[in-house]
């Protein structure tokens, strides 16, 4: 919208006439500016819009055209999963489902779709390129040809609907992890294992091999069995002799490889695939007596580029094993660090530990901050058996081997001490 302020016709010889062309000036400026502040705070409003409740989400859907929403640039299946992969709390997003947007949409695309609901931040480093998104669009264009329906109103697939099956059930967290894992796997072996055939996989569209790869990352993200991985090596075998897939393809690969242990061959496809762009992993050099029945860890040296597997006995008076890595868990231990009555008891007595999927890099970069709370990454979480809960941070406090006390969060010293003392790990 635009204010025209016309002055012609003005006699600029009549003092009268002045005033009220000056009168007339003024009006139009301050209506101007009475129209920027207005659409200036329209802006903002509009910007500090964002979705964070059902209600809203509902009503969102509901009143824009088709076409016209960030949701749009998903496939039916992608758009489906990610709304119904969407959780919210009190503060808005509970959770951000990150799989179908950063498979199928651009880095600016994920931006536009976050910004929806106020977590742009979050679509940093997602996304895929422009020329990947085009082969997967001809391949759905392809599939929906060869099955004589229009890409927008295909049916979904038996694959894709098993797909659906493997994200979007509700986790129980009231399980402990590993059995949580360990039904997830299983959840993954009834869904795809039908599937997991050479022969069969010749015979899946380029979408559902697509998906079936996707299916062995996601498994091998938290049971990286010898069989789960056997499967997205087939899947990804399969990708190549299509053309399909690219060095990025092999990041769920390289990181279970880490992830379980096989170094050499996590480093076989580095070298094999450059583009990942991964971090070589420190060299494991031989470390302390490992005793049976002992949890055990690695040990970082950043400088030397090295890493240790050491024993960790619980069995002592007082062991305090703290499940960490994020940015939560660095605030606890920089206030631990800052305090002079903990500092010294969590130095004597406390084990900082990241779960076995953590990033080298990760843990290197806070050992680097925090030096004198320097963290663990466990071997096996399996060996870790006595902690049923990874989420971050989480307390155990052991007495002699028992648990003495568990408790998660971080609040502030005050209650952490308070919970220390509950357990007799502080007087």
């Amino acid at each position: 919208m635009f204010v025209f302020c016309s002055l012609r016709g003005a006699k600029h010889n009549d003092n009268r006439t002045v005033i009220l062309v000056l009168i007339q000036r003024m009006r139009c400026i301050v209506w101007m500016v009475w129209l920027w502040c207005f659409f200036a705070a329209f802006a903002v409003q509009a910007a500090d819009r964002r979705i964070t409740t059902d209600a809203e989400l509902k009503q969102y859907l509901t009143d824009t055209p088709q076409g016209q929403s960030p949701l749009d640039a998903l496939s039916p299946g992608g758009r489906r999963r990610f709304l119904g992969e969407l959780a919210f709390g009190r503060r808005g997003l509970g959770s951000v489902p990150l799989d179908d947007p950063s498979n199928e949409l651009t880095h600016p695309q994920v931006v536009r779709l976050f910004a929806l609901f106020g977590v742009e931040e979050f679509a940093q480093g997602s996304g895929i390129s422009p020329e990947r998104q085009a082969r997967i669009q001809q391949e759905r264009l392809a599939d929906a040809a060869a099955r004589g329906c229009g890409i927008k109103d295909c049916p979904e697939s038996d694959i894709e609907k098993r797909y659906d099956q493997l994200v979007l059930v509700k986790p129980d967290f009231s399980l402990p992890d590993a059995r949580r894992f360990l039904l997830d796997g299983q959840r993954y072996d009834r869904l795809f294992q039908s599937y997991q055939t050479p022969a069969k996989l010749r015979a899946v569209s380029s979408p559902d091999l697509r998906l079936l790869k996707r299916a062995g990352d996601r498994v091998v993200s938290y049971s990286p069995t010898a069989s789960h991985l056997d499967d997205l090596r087939n899947d990804l075998d399969e990708m190549q002799q299509r053309h399909m897939a690219e060095d990025q393809d092999y990041a769920g690969l390289y990181q279970a490889l880490v992830t379980s242990r096989q170094f050499a061959n996590a480093e076989t496809v580095a070298r094999q695939h450059p583009a990942l762009g991964v971090d070589a992993a420190p060299t494991l050099v031989t470390g302390s007596v490992l005793l049976k029945g002992q949890p055990t860890a690695l040990s970082l040296d950043a400088q030397a580029h090295t890493m240790r597997r050491e024993a960790f006995d619980l069995s002592q008076p007082l062991r305090i094993v703290i499940v960490a890595s994020c940015h939560f868990s660095e605030d606890a231990a920089r206030a631990v660090e800052s305090d002079p009555q903990l500092r010294p008891l969590f130095a004597q007595h406390a084990i900082w530990l990241a779960s076995q999927s953590e990033a080298f890099q990760s843990v290197a970069e806070w050992n680097r901050k925090l030096p004198d709370q320097p963290i663990h990454v466990a071997w096996q979480d399996s060996e870790w058996s006595m902690l049923d809960d990874w989420s971050m941070p989480t307390f155990y406090v052991f007495r002699h081997g028992r648990l003495a006390k568990k408790f998660r969060g971080w609040f502030d010293v005050q209650t952490l001490k308070q919970s220390l003392r509950d357990a007799g790990a502080l007087r």
